[in-house]
């Protein structure tokens, strides 16, 4: 009986701890844009923040506090518009200053619009599968590692208490 809730309650530990790991690293993977990486640059131009709220604990960023911000925009090929800058990339700290942004050719599912960065930000394919991939195989590791310990130390004692 002892095996088995010992058992228990180290999956549940193992697993609780596979899945912080594994949405921290969904949340590397919202940061470093991996789908904006594989898109090229459509235009380019320089904003000026007009507002911005805090988004989080939870968002569809991930886990943690992001600035979403709107800014003024007047584009390199003539054009002017007020847009919503991607999650994070801009803060209440930029207001009142000229901010170099790109506009590149990935769809923002949300608003169907074009999405909007820095210029000076770099979105990656390999971090951000890679912080996916690490946060599941390093979960699984402390998975491995919560359960089998436990087992183990389990296992010594209820053999001490058959041999005395």
């Amino acid at each position: 009986m002892l095996r088995k809730i010992a058992r228990l309650v180290a999956g549940l530990v193992g697993l609780a701890l596979w899945a912080t790991v594994a949405i921290a690293g969904l949340t590397g993977y919202t940061y470093f844009k991996p789908a904006a990486a594989t898109t090229s640059v459509s235009d380019r131009g320089v904003a000026r923040v007009a507002d911005c709220r805090r988004e989080g604990p939870v968002s569809v960023s991930g886990f943690g506090y992001w600035w979403l911000c709107e800014a003024d925009v007047v584009w390199d090929s003539g054009g002017r518009q007020r847009v919503t800058v991607q999650i994070g990339q801009l803060s209440p700290d930029d207001a009142g200053k000229d901010v170099p942004v790109v506009q590149r050719l990935v769809t923002d599912k949300a608003s169907r619009a074009a999405a909007v960065y820095r210029a000076d930000f770099e979105p990656s394919v390999v971090l951000g599968l890679g912080s996916v991939l690490g946060g599941l195989g390093f979960g699984f590791l402390l998975f491995v590692i919560v359960f089998g310990s436990t087992l183990s130390a389990t296992e010594r004692k209820l053999d001490m208490r058959g041999t005395t």
